[in-house]
């Protein structure tokens, strides 16, 4: 196996795991905003708290995790960077409502942080451009002192 099927499969993976944590996650947030509100009990006083604007982050981070997975498998550096970053947004918006669904946090974000060290150990090598002759630093061909 060549390291192109190798870098081609890990990059598949990648797709399939933030695809599924993505969808996982949109299908839990729907699920979220037909449901009650959360309450919290203290000092004999009972608080609610509506969370619907966080879940409609969380159902869009959701989707936008799952397409960002979608388009891994392409290869491209801009694709990589596109998955990286909805990580990135994903894994924070999970941190900060991890109060409220601490198991789905787990079960979603270890698939998502495994996509992207896989994205990150196999993503496209950057081009390197040849040094022109003549040139060093910008120096144009002039001796340096």
């Amino acid at each position: 196996m060549t390291t192109h099927d190798v870098r081609r499969r890990a990059l598949l993976l990648a797709g399939v795991l933030l695809g599924a944590a993505g969808i996982f996650d949109a299908v839990a947030a729907g699920a979220d905003l037909t449901g009650d509100r959360y309450v919290s009990i203290g000092a004999g006083v009972v608080h609610q708290h509506d969370i619907t604007g966080w879940v409609w982050l969380r159902l869009a981070a959701g989707v936008g995790t799952a397409l960002a997975g979608a388009l891994v498998p392409l290869g491209r550096r801009w694709s990589a960077l596109l998955a990286l970053a909805a990580v990135a947004v994903f894994v924070v918006l999970h941190l900060l409502l991890f109060t409220y669904h601490p198991v789905q946090t787990v079960l979603v974000l270890g698939p998502a942080l495994a996509a992207a060290r896989l994205i990150l150990l196999h993503r496209a090598p950057l081009t390197r451009r040849p040094v022109e002759s003549g040139r060093v630093n910008g120096s144009a061909g002039r001796p340096s002192r």
